[in-house]
């Protein structure tokens, strides 16, 4: 009976390894159909996206080539008192430097020339 079991456990594991070769290889085949299907997928989806994006595009190429925006006109006047605004603050910065500092910030002159070194 010994011989007998020993005999019955080889064939169970030569089947059991038998089984598990083909669930194996039908596991892989599976996992490369279902890699394939992702491929096919991602370039159908990106198709879609790209196709869209060029649709999208030319709608918005058509709706800005009916519009007429251009020559765009500017107010000169309005654009020139807000700079004016600001350069007005320039002088009066200015002006205070010159009536605040008198002789004593000027700066010390000898025969025309700027005197660098004090004496």
């Amino acid at each position: 009976t010994g011989n007998y079991e020993y005999r019955l456990i080889l064939r169970c594991r030569q089947e059991a390894r038998a089984r598990f070769a083909k669930m194996r290889k039908d596991v892989l085949e599976k996992i490369e159909l279902l890699d394939q299907k992702h491929v096919q997928d991602i370039v159908f989806q990106l198709q879609r996206f790209v196709s869209g994006m060029s649709r999208y595009y030319d709608d918005c190429y058509a709706v800005l080539k009916e519009a007429d925006v251009f020559p765009i006109e500017v107010d000169l006047s309005r654009t020139m008192i807000n700079y004016s605004g600001q350069s007005l603050s320039y002088e009066d910065e200015e002006e205070e430097e010159t009536s605040r500092g008198g002789e004593e910030d000027a700066p010390q002159t000898e025969n025309g020339a700027e005197k660098l070194i004090d004496d």
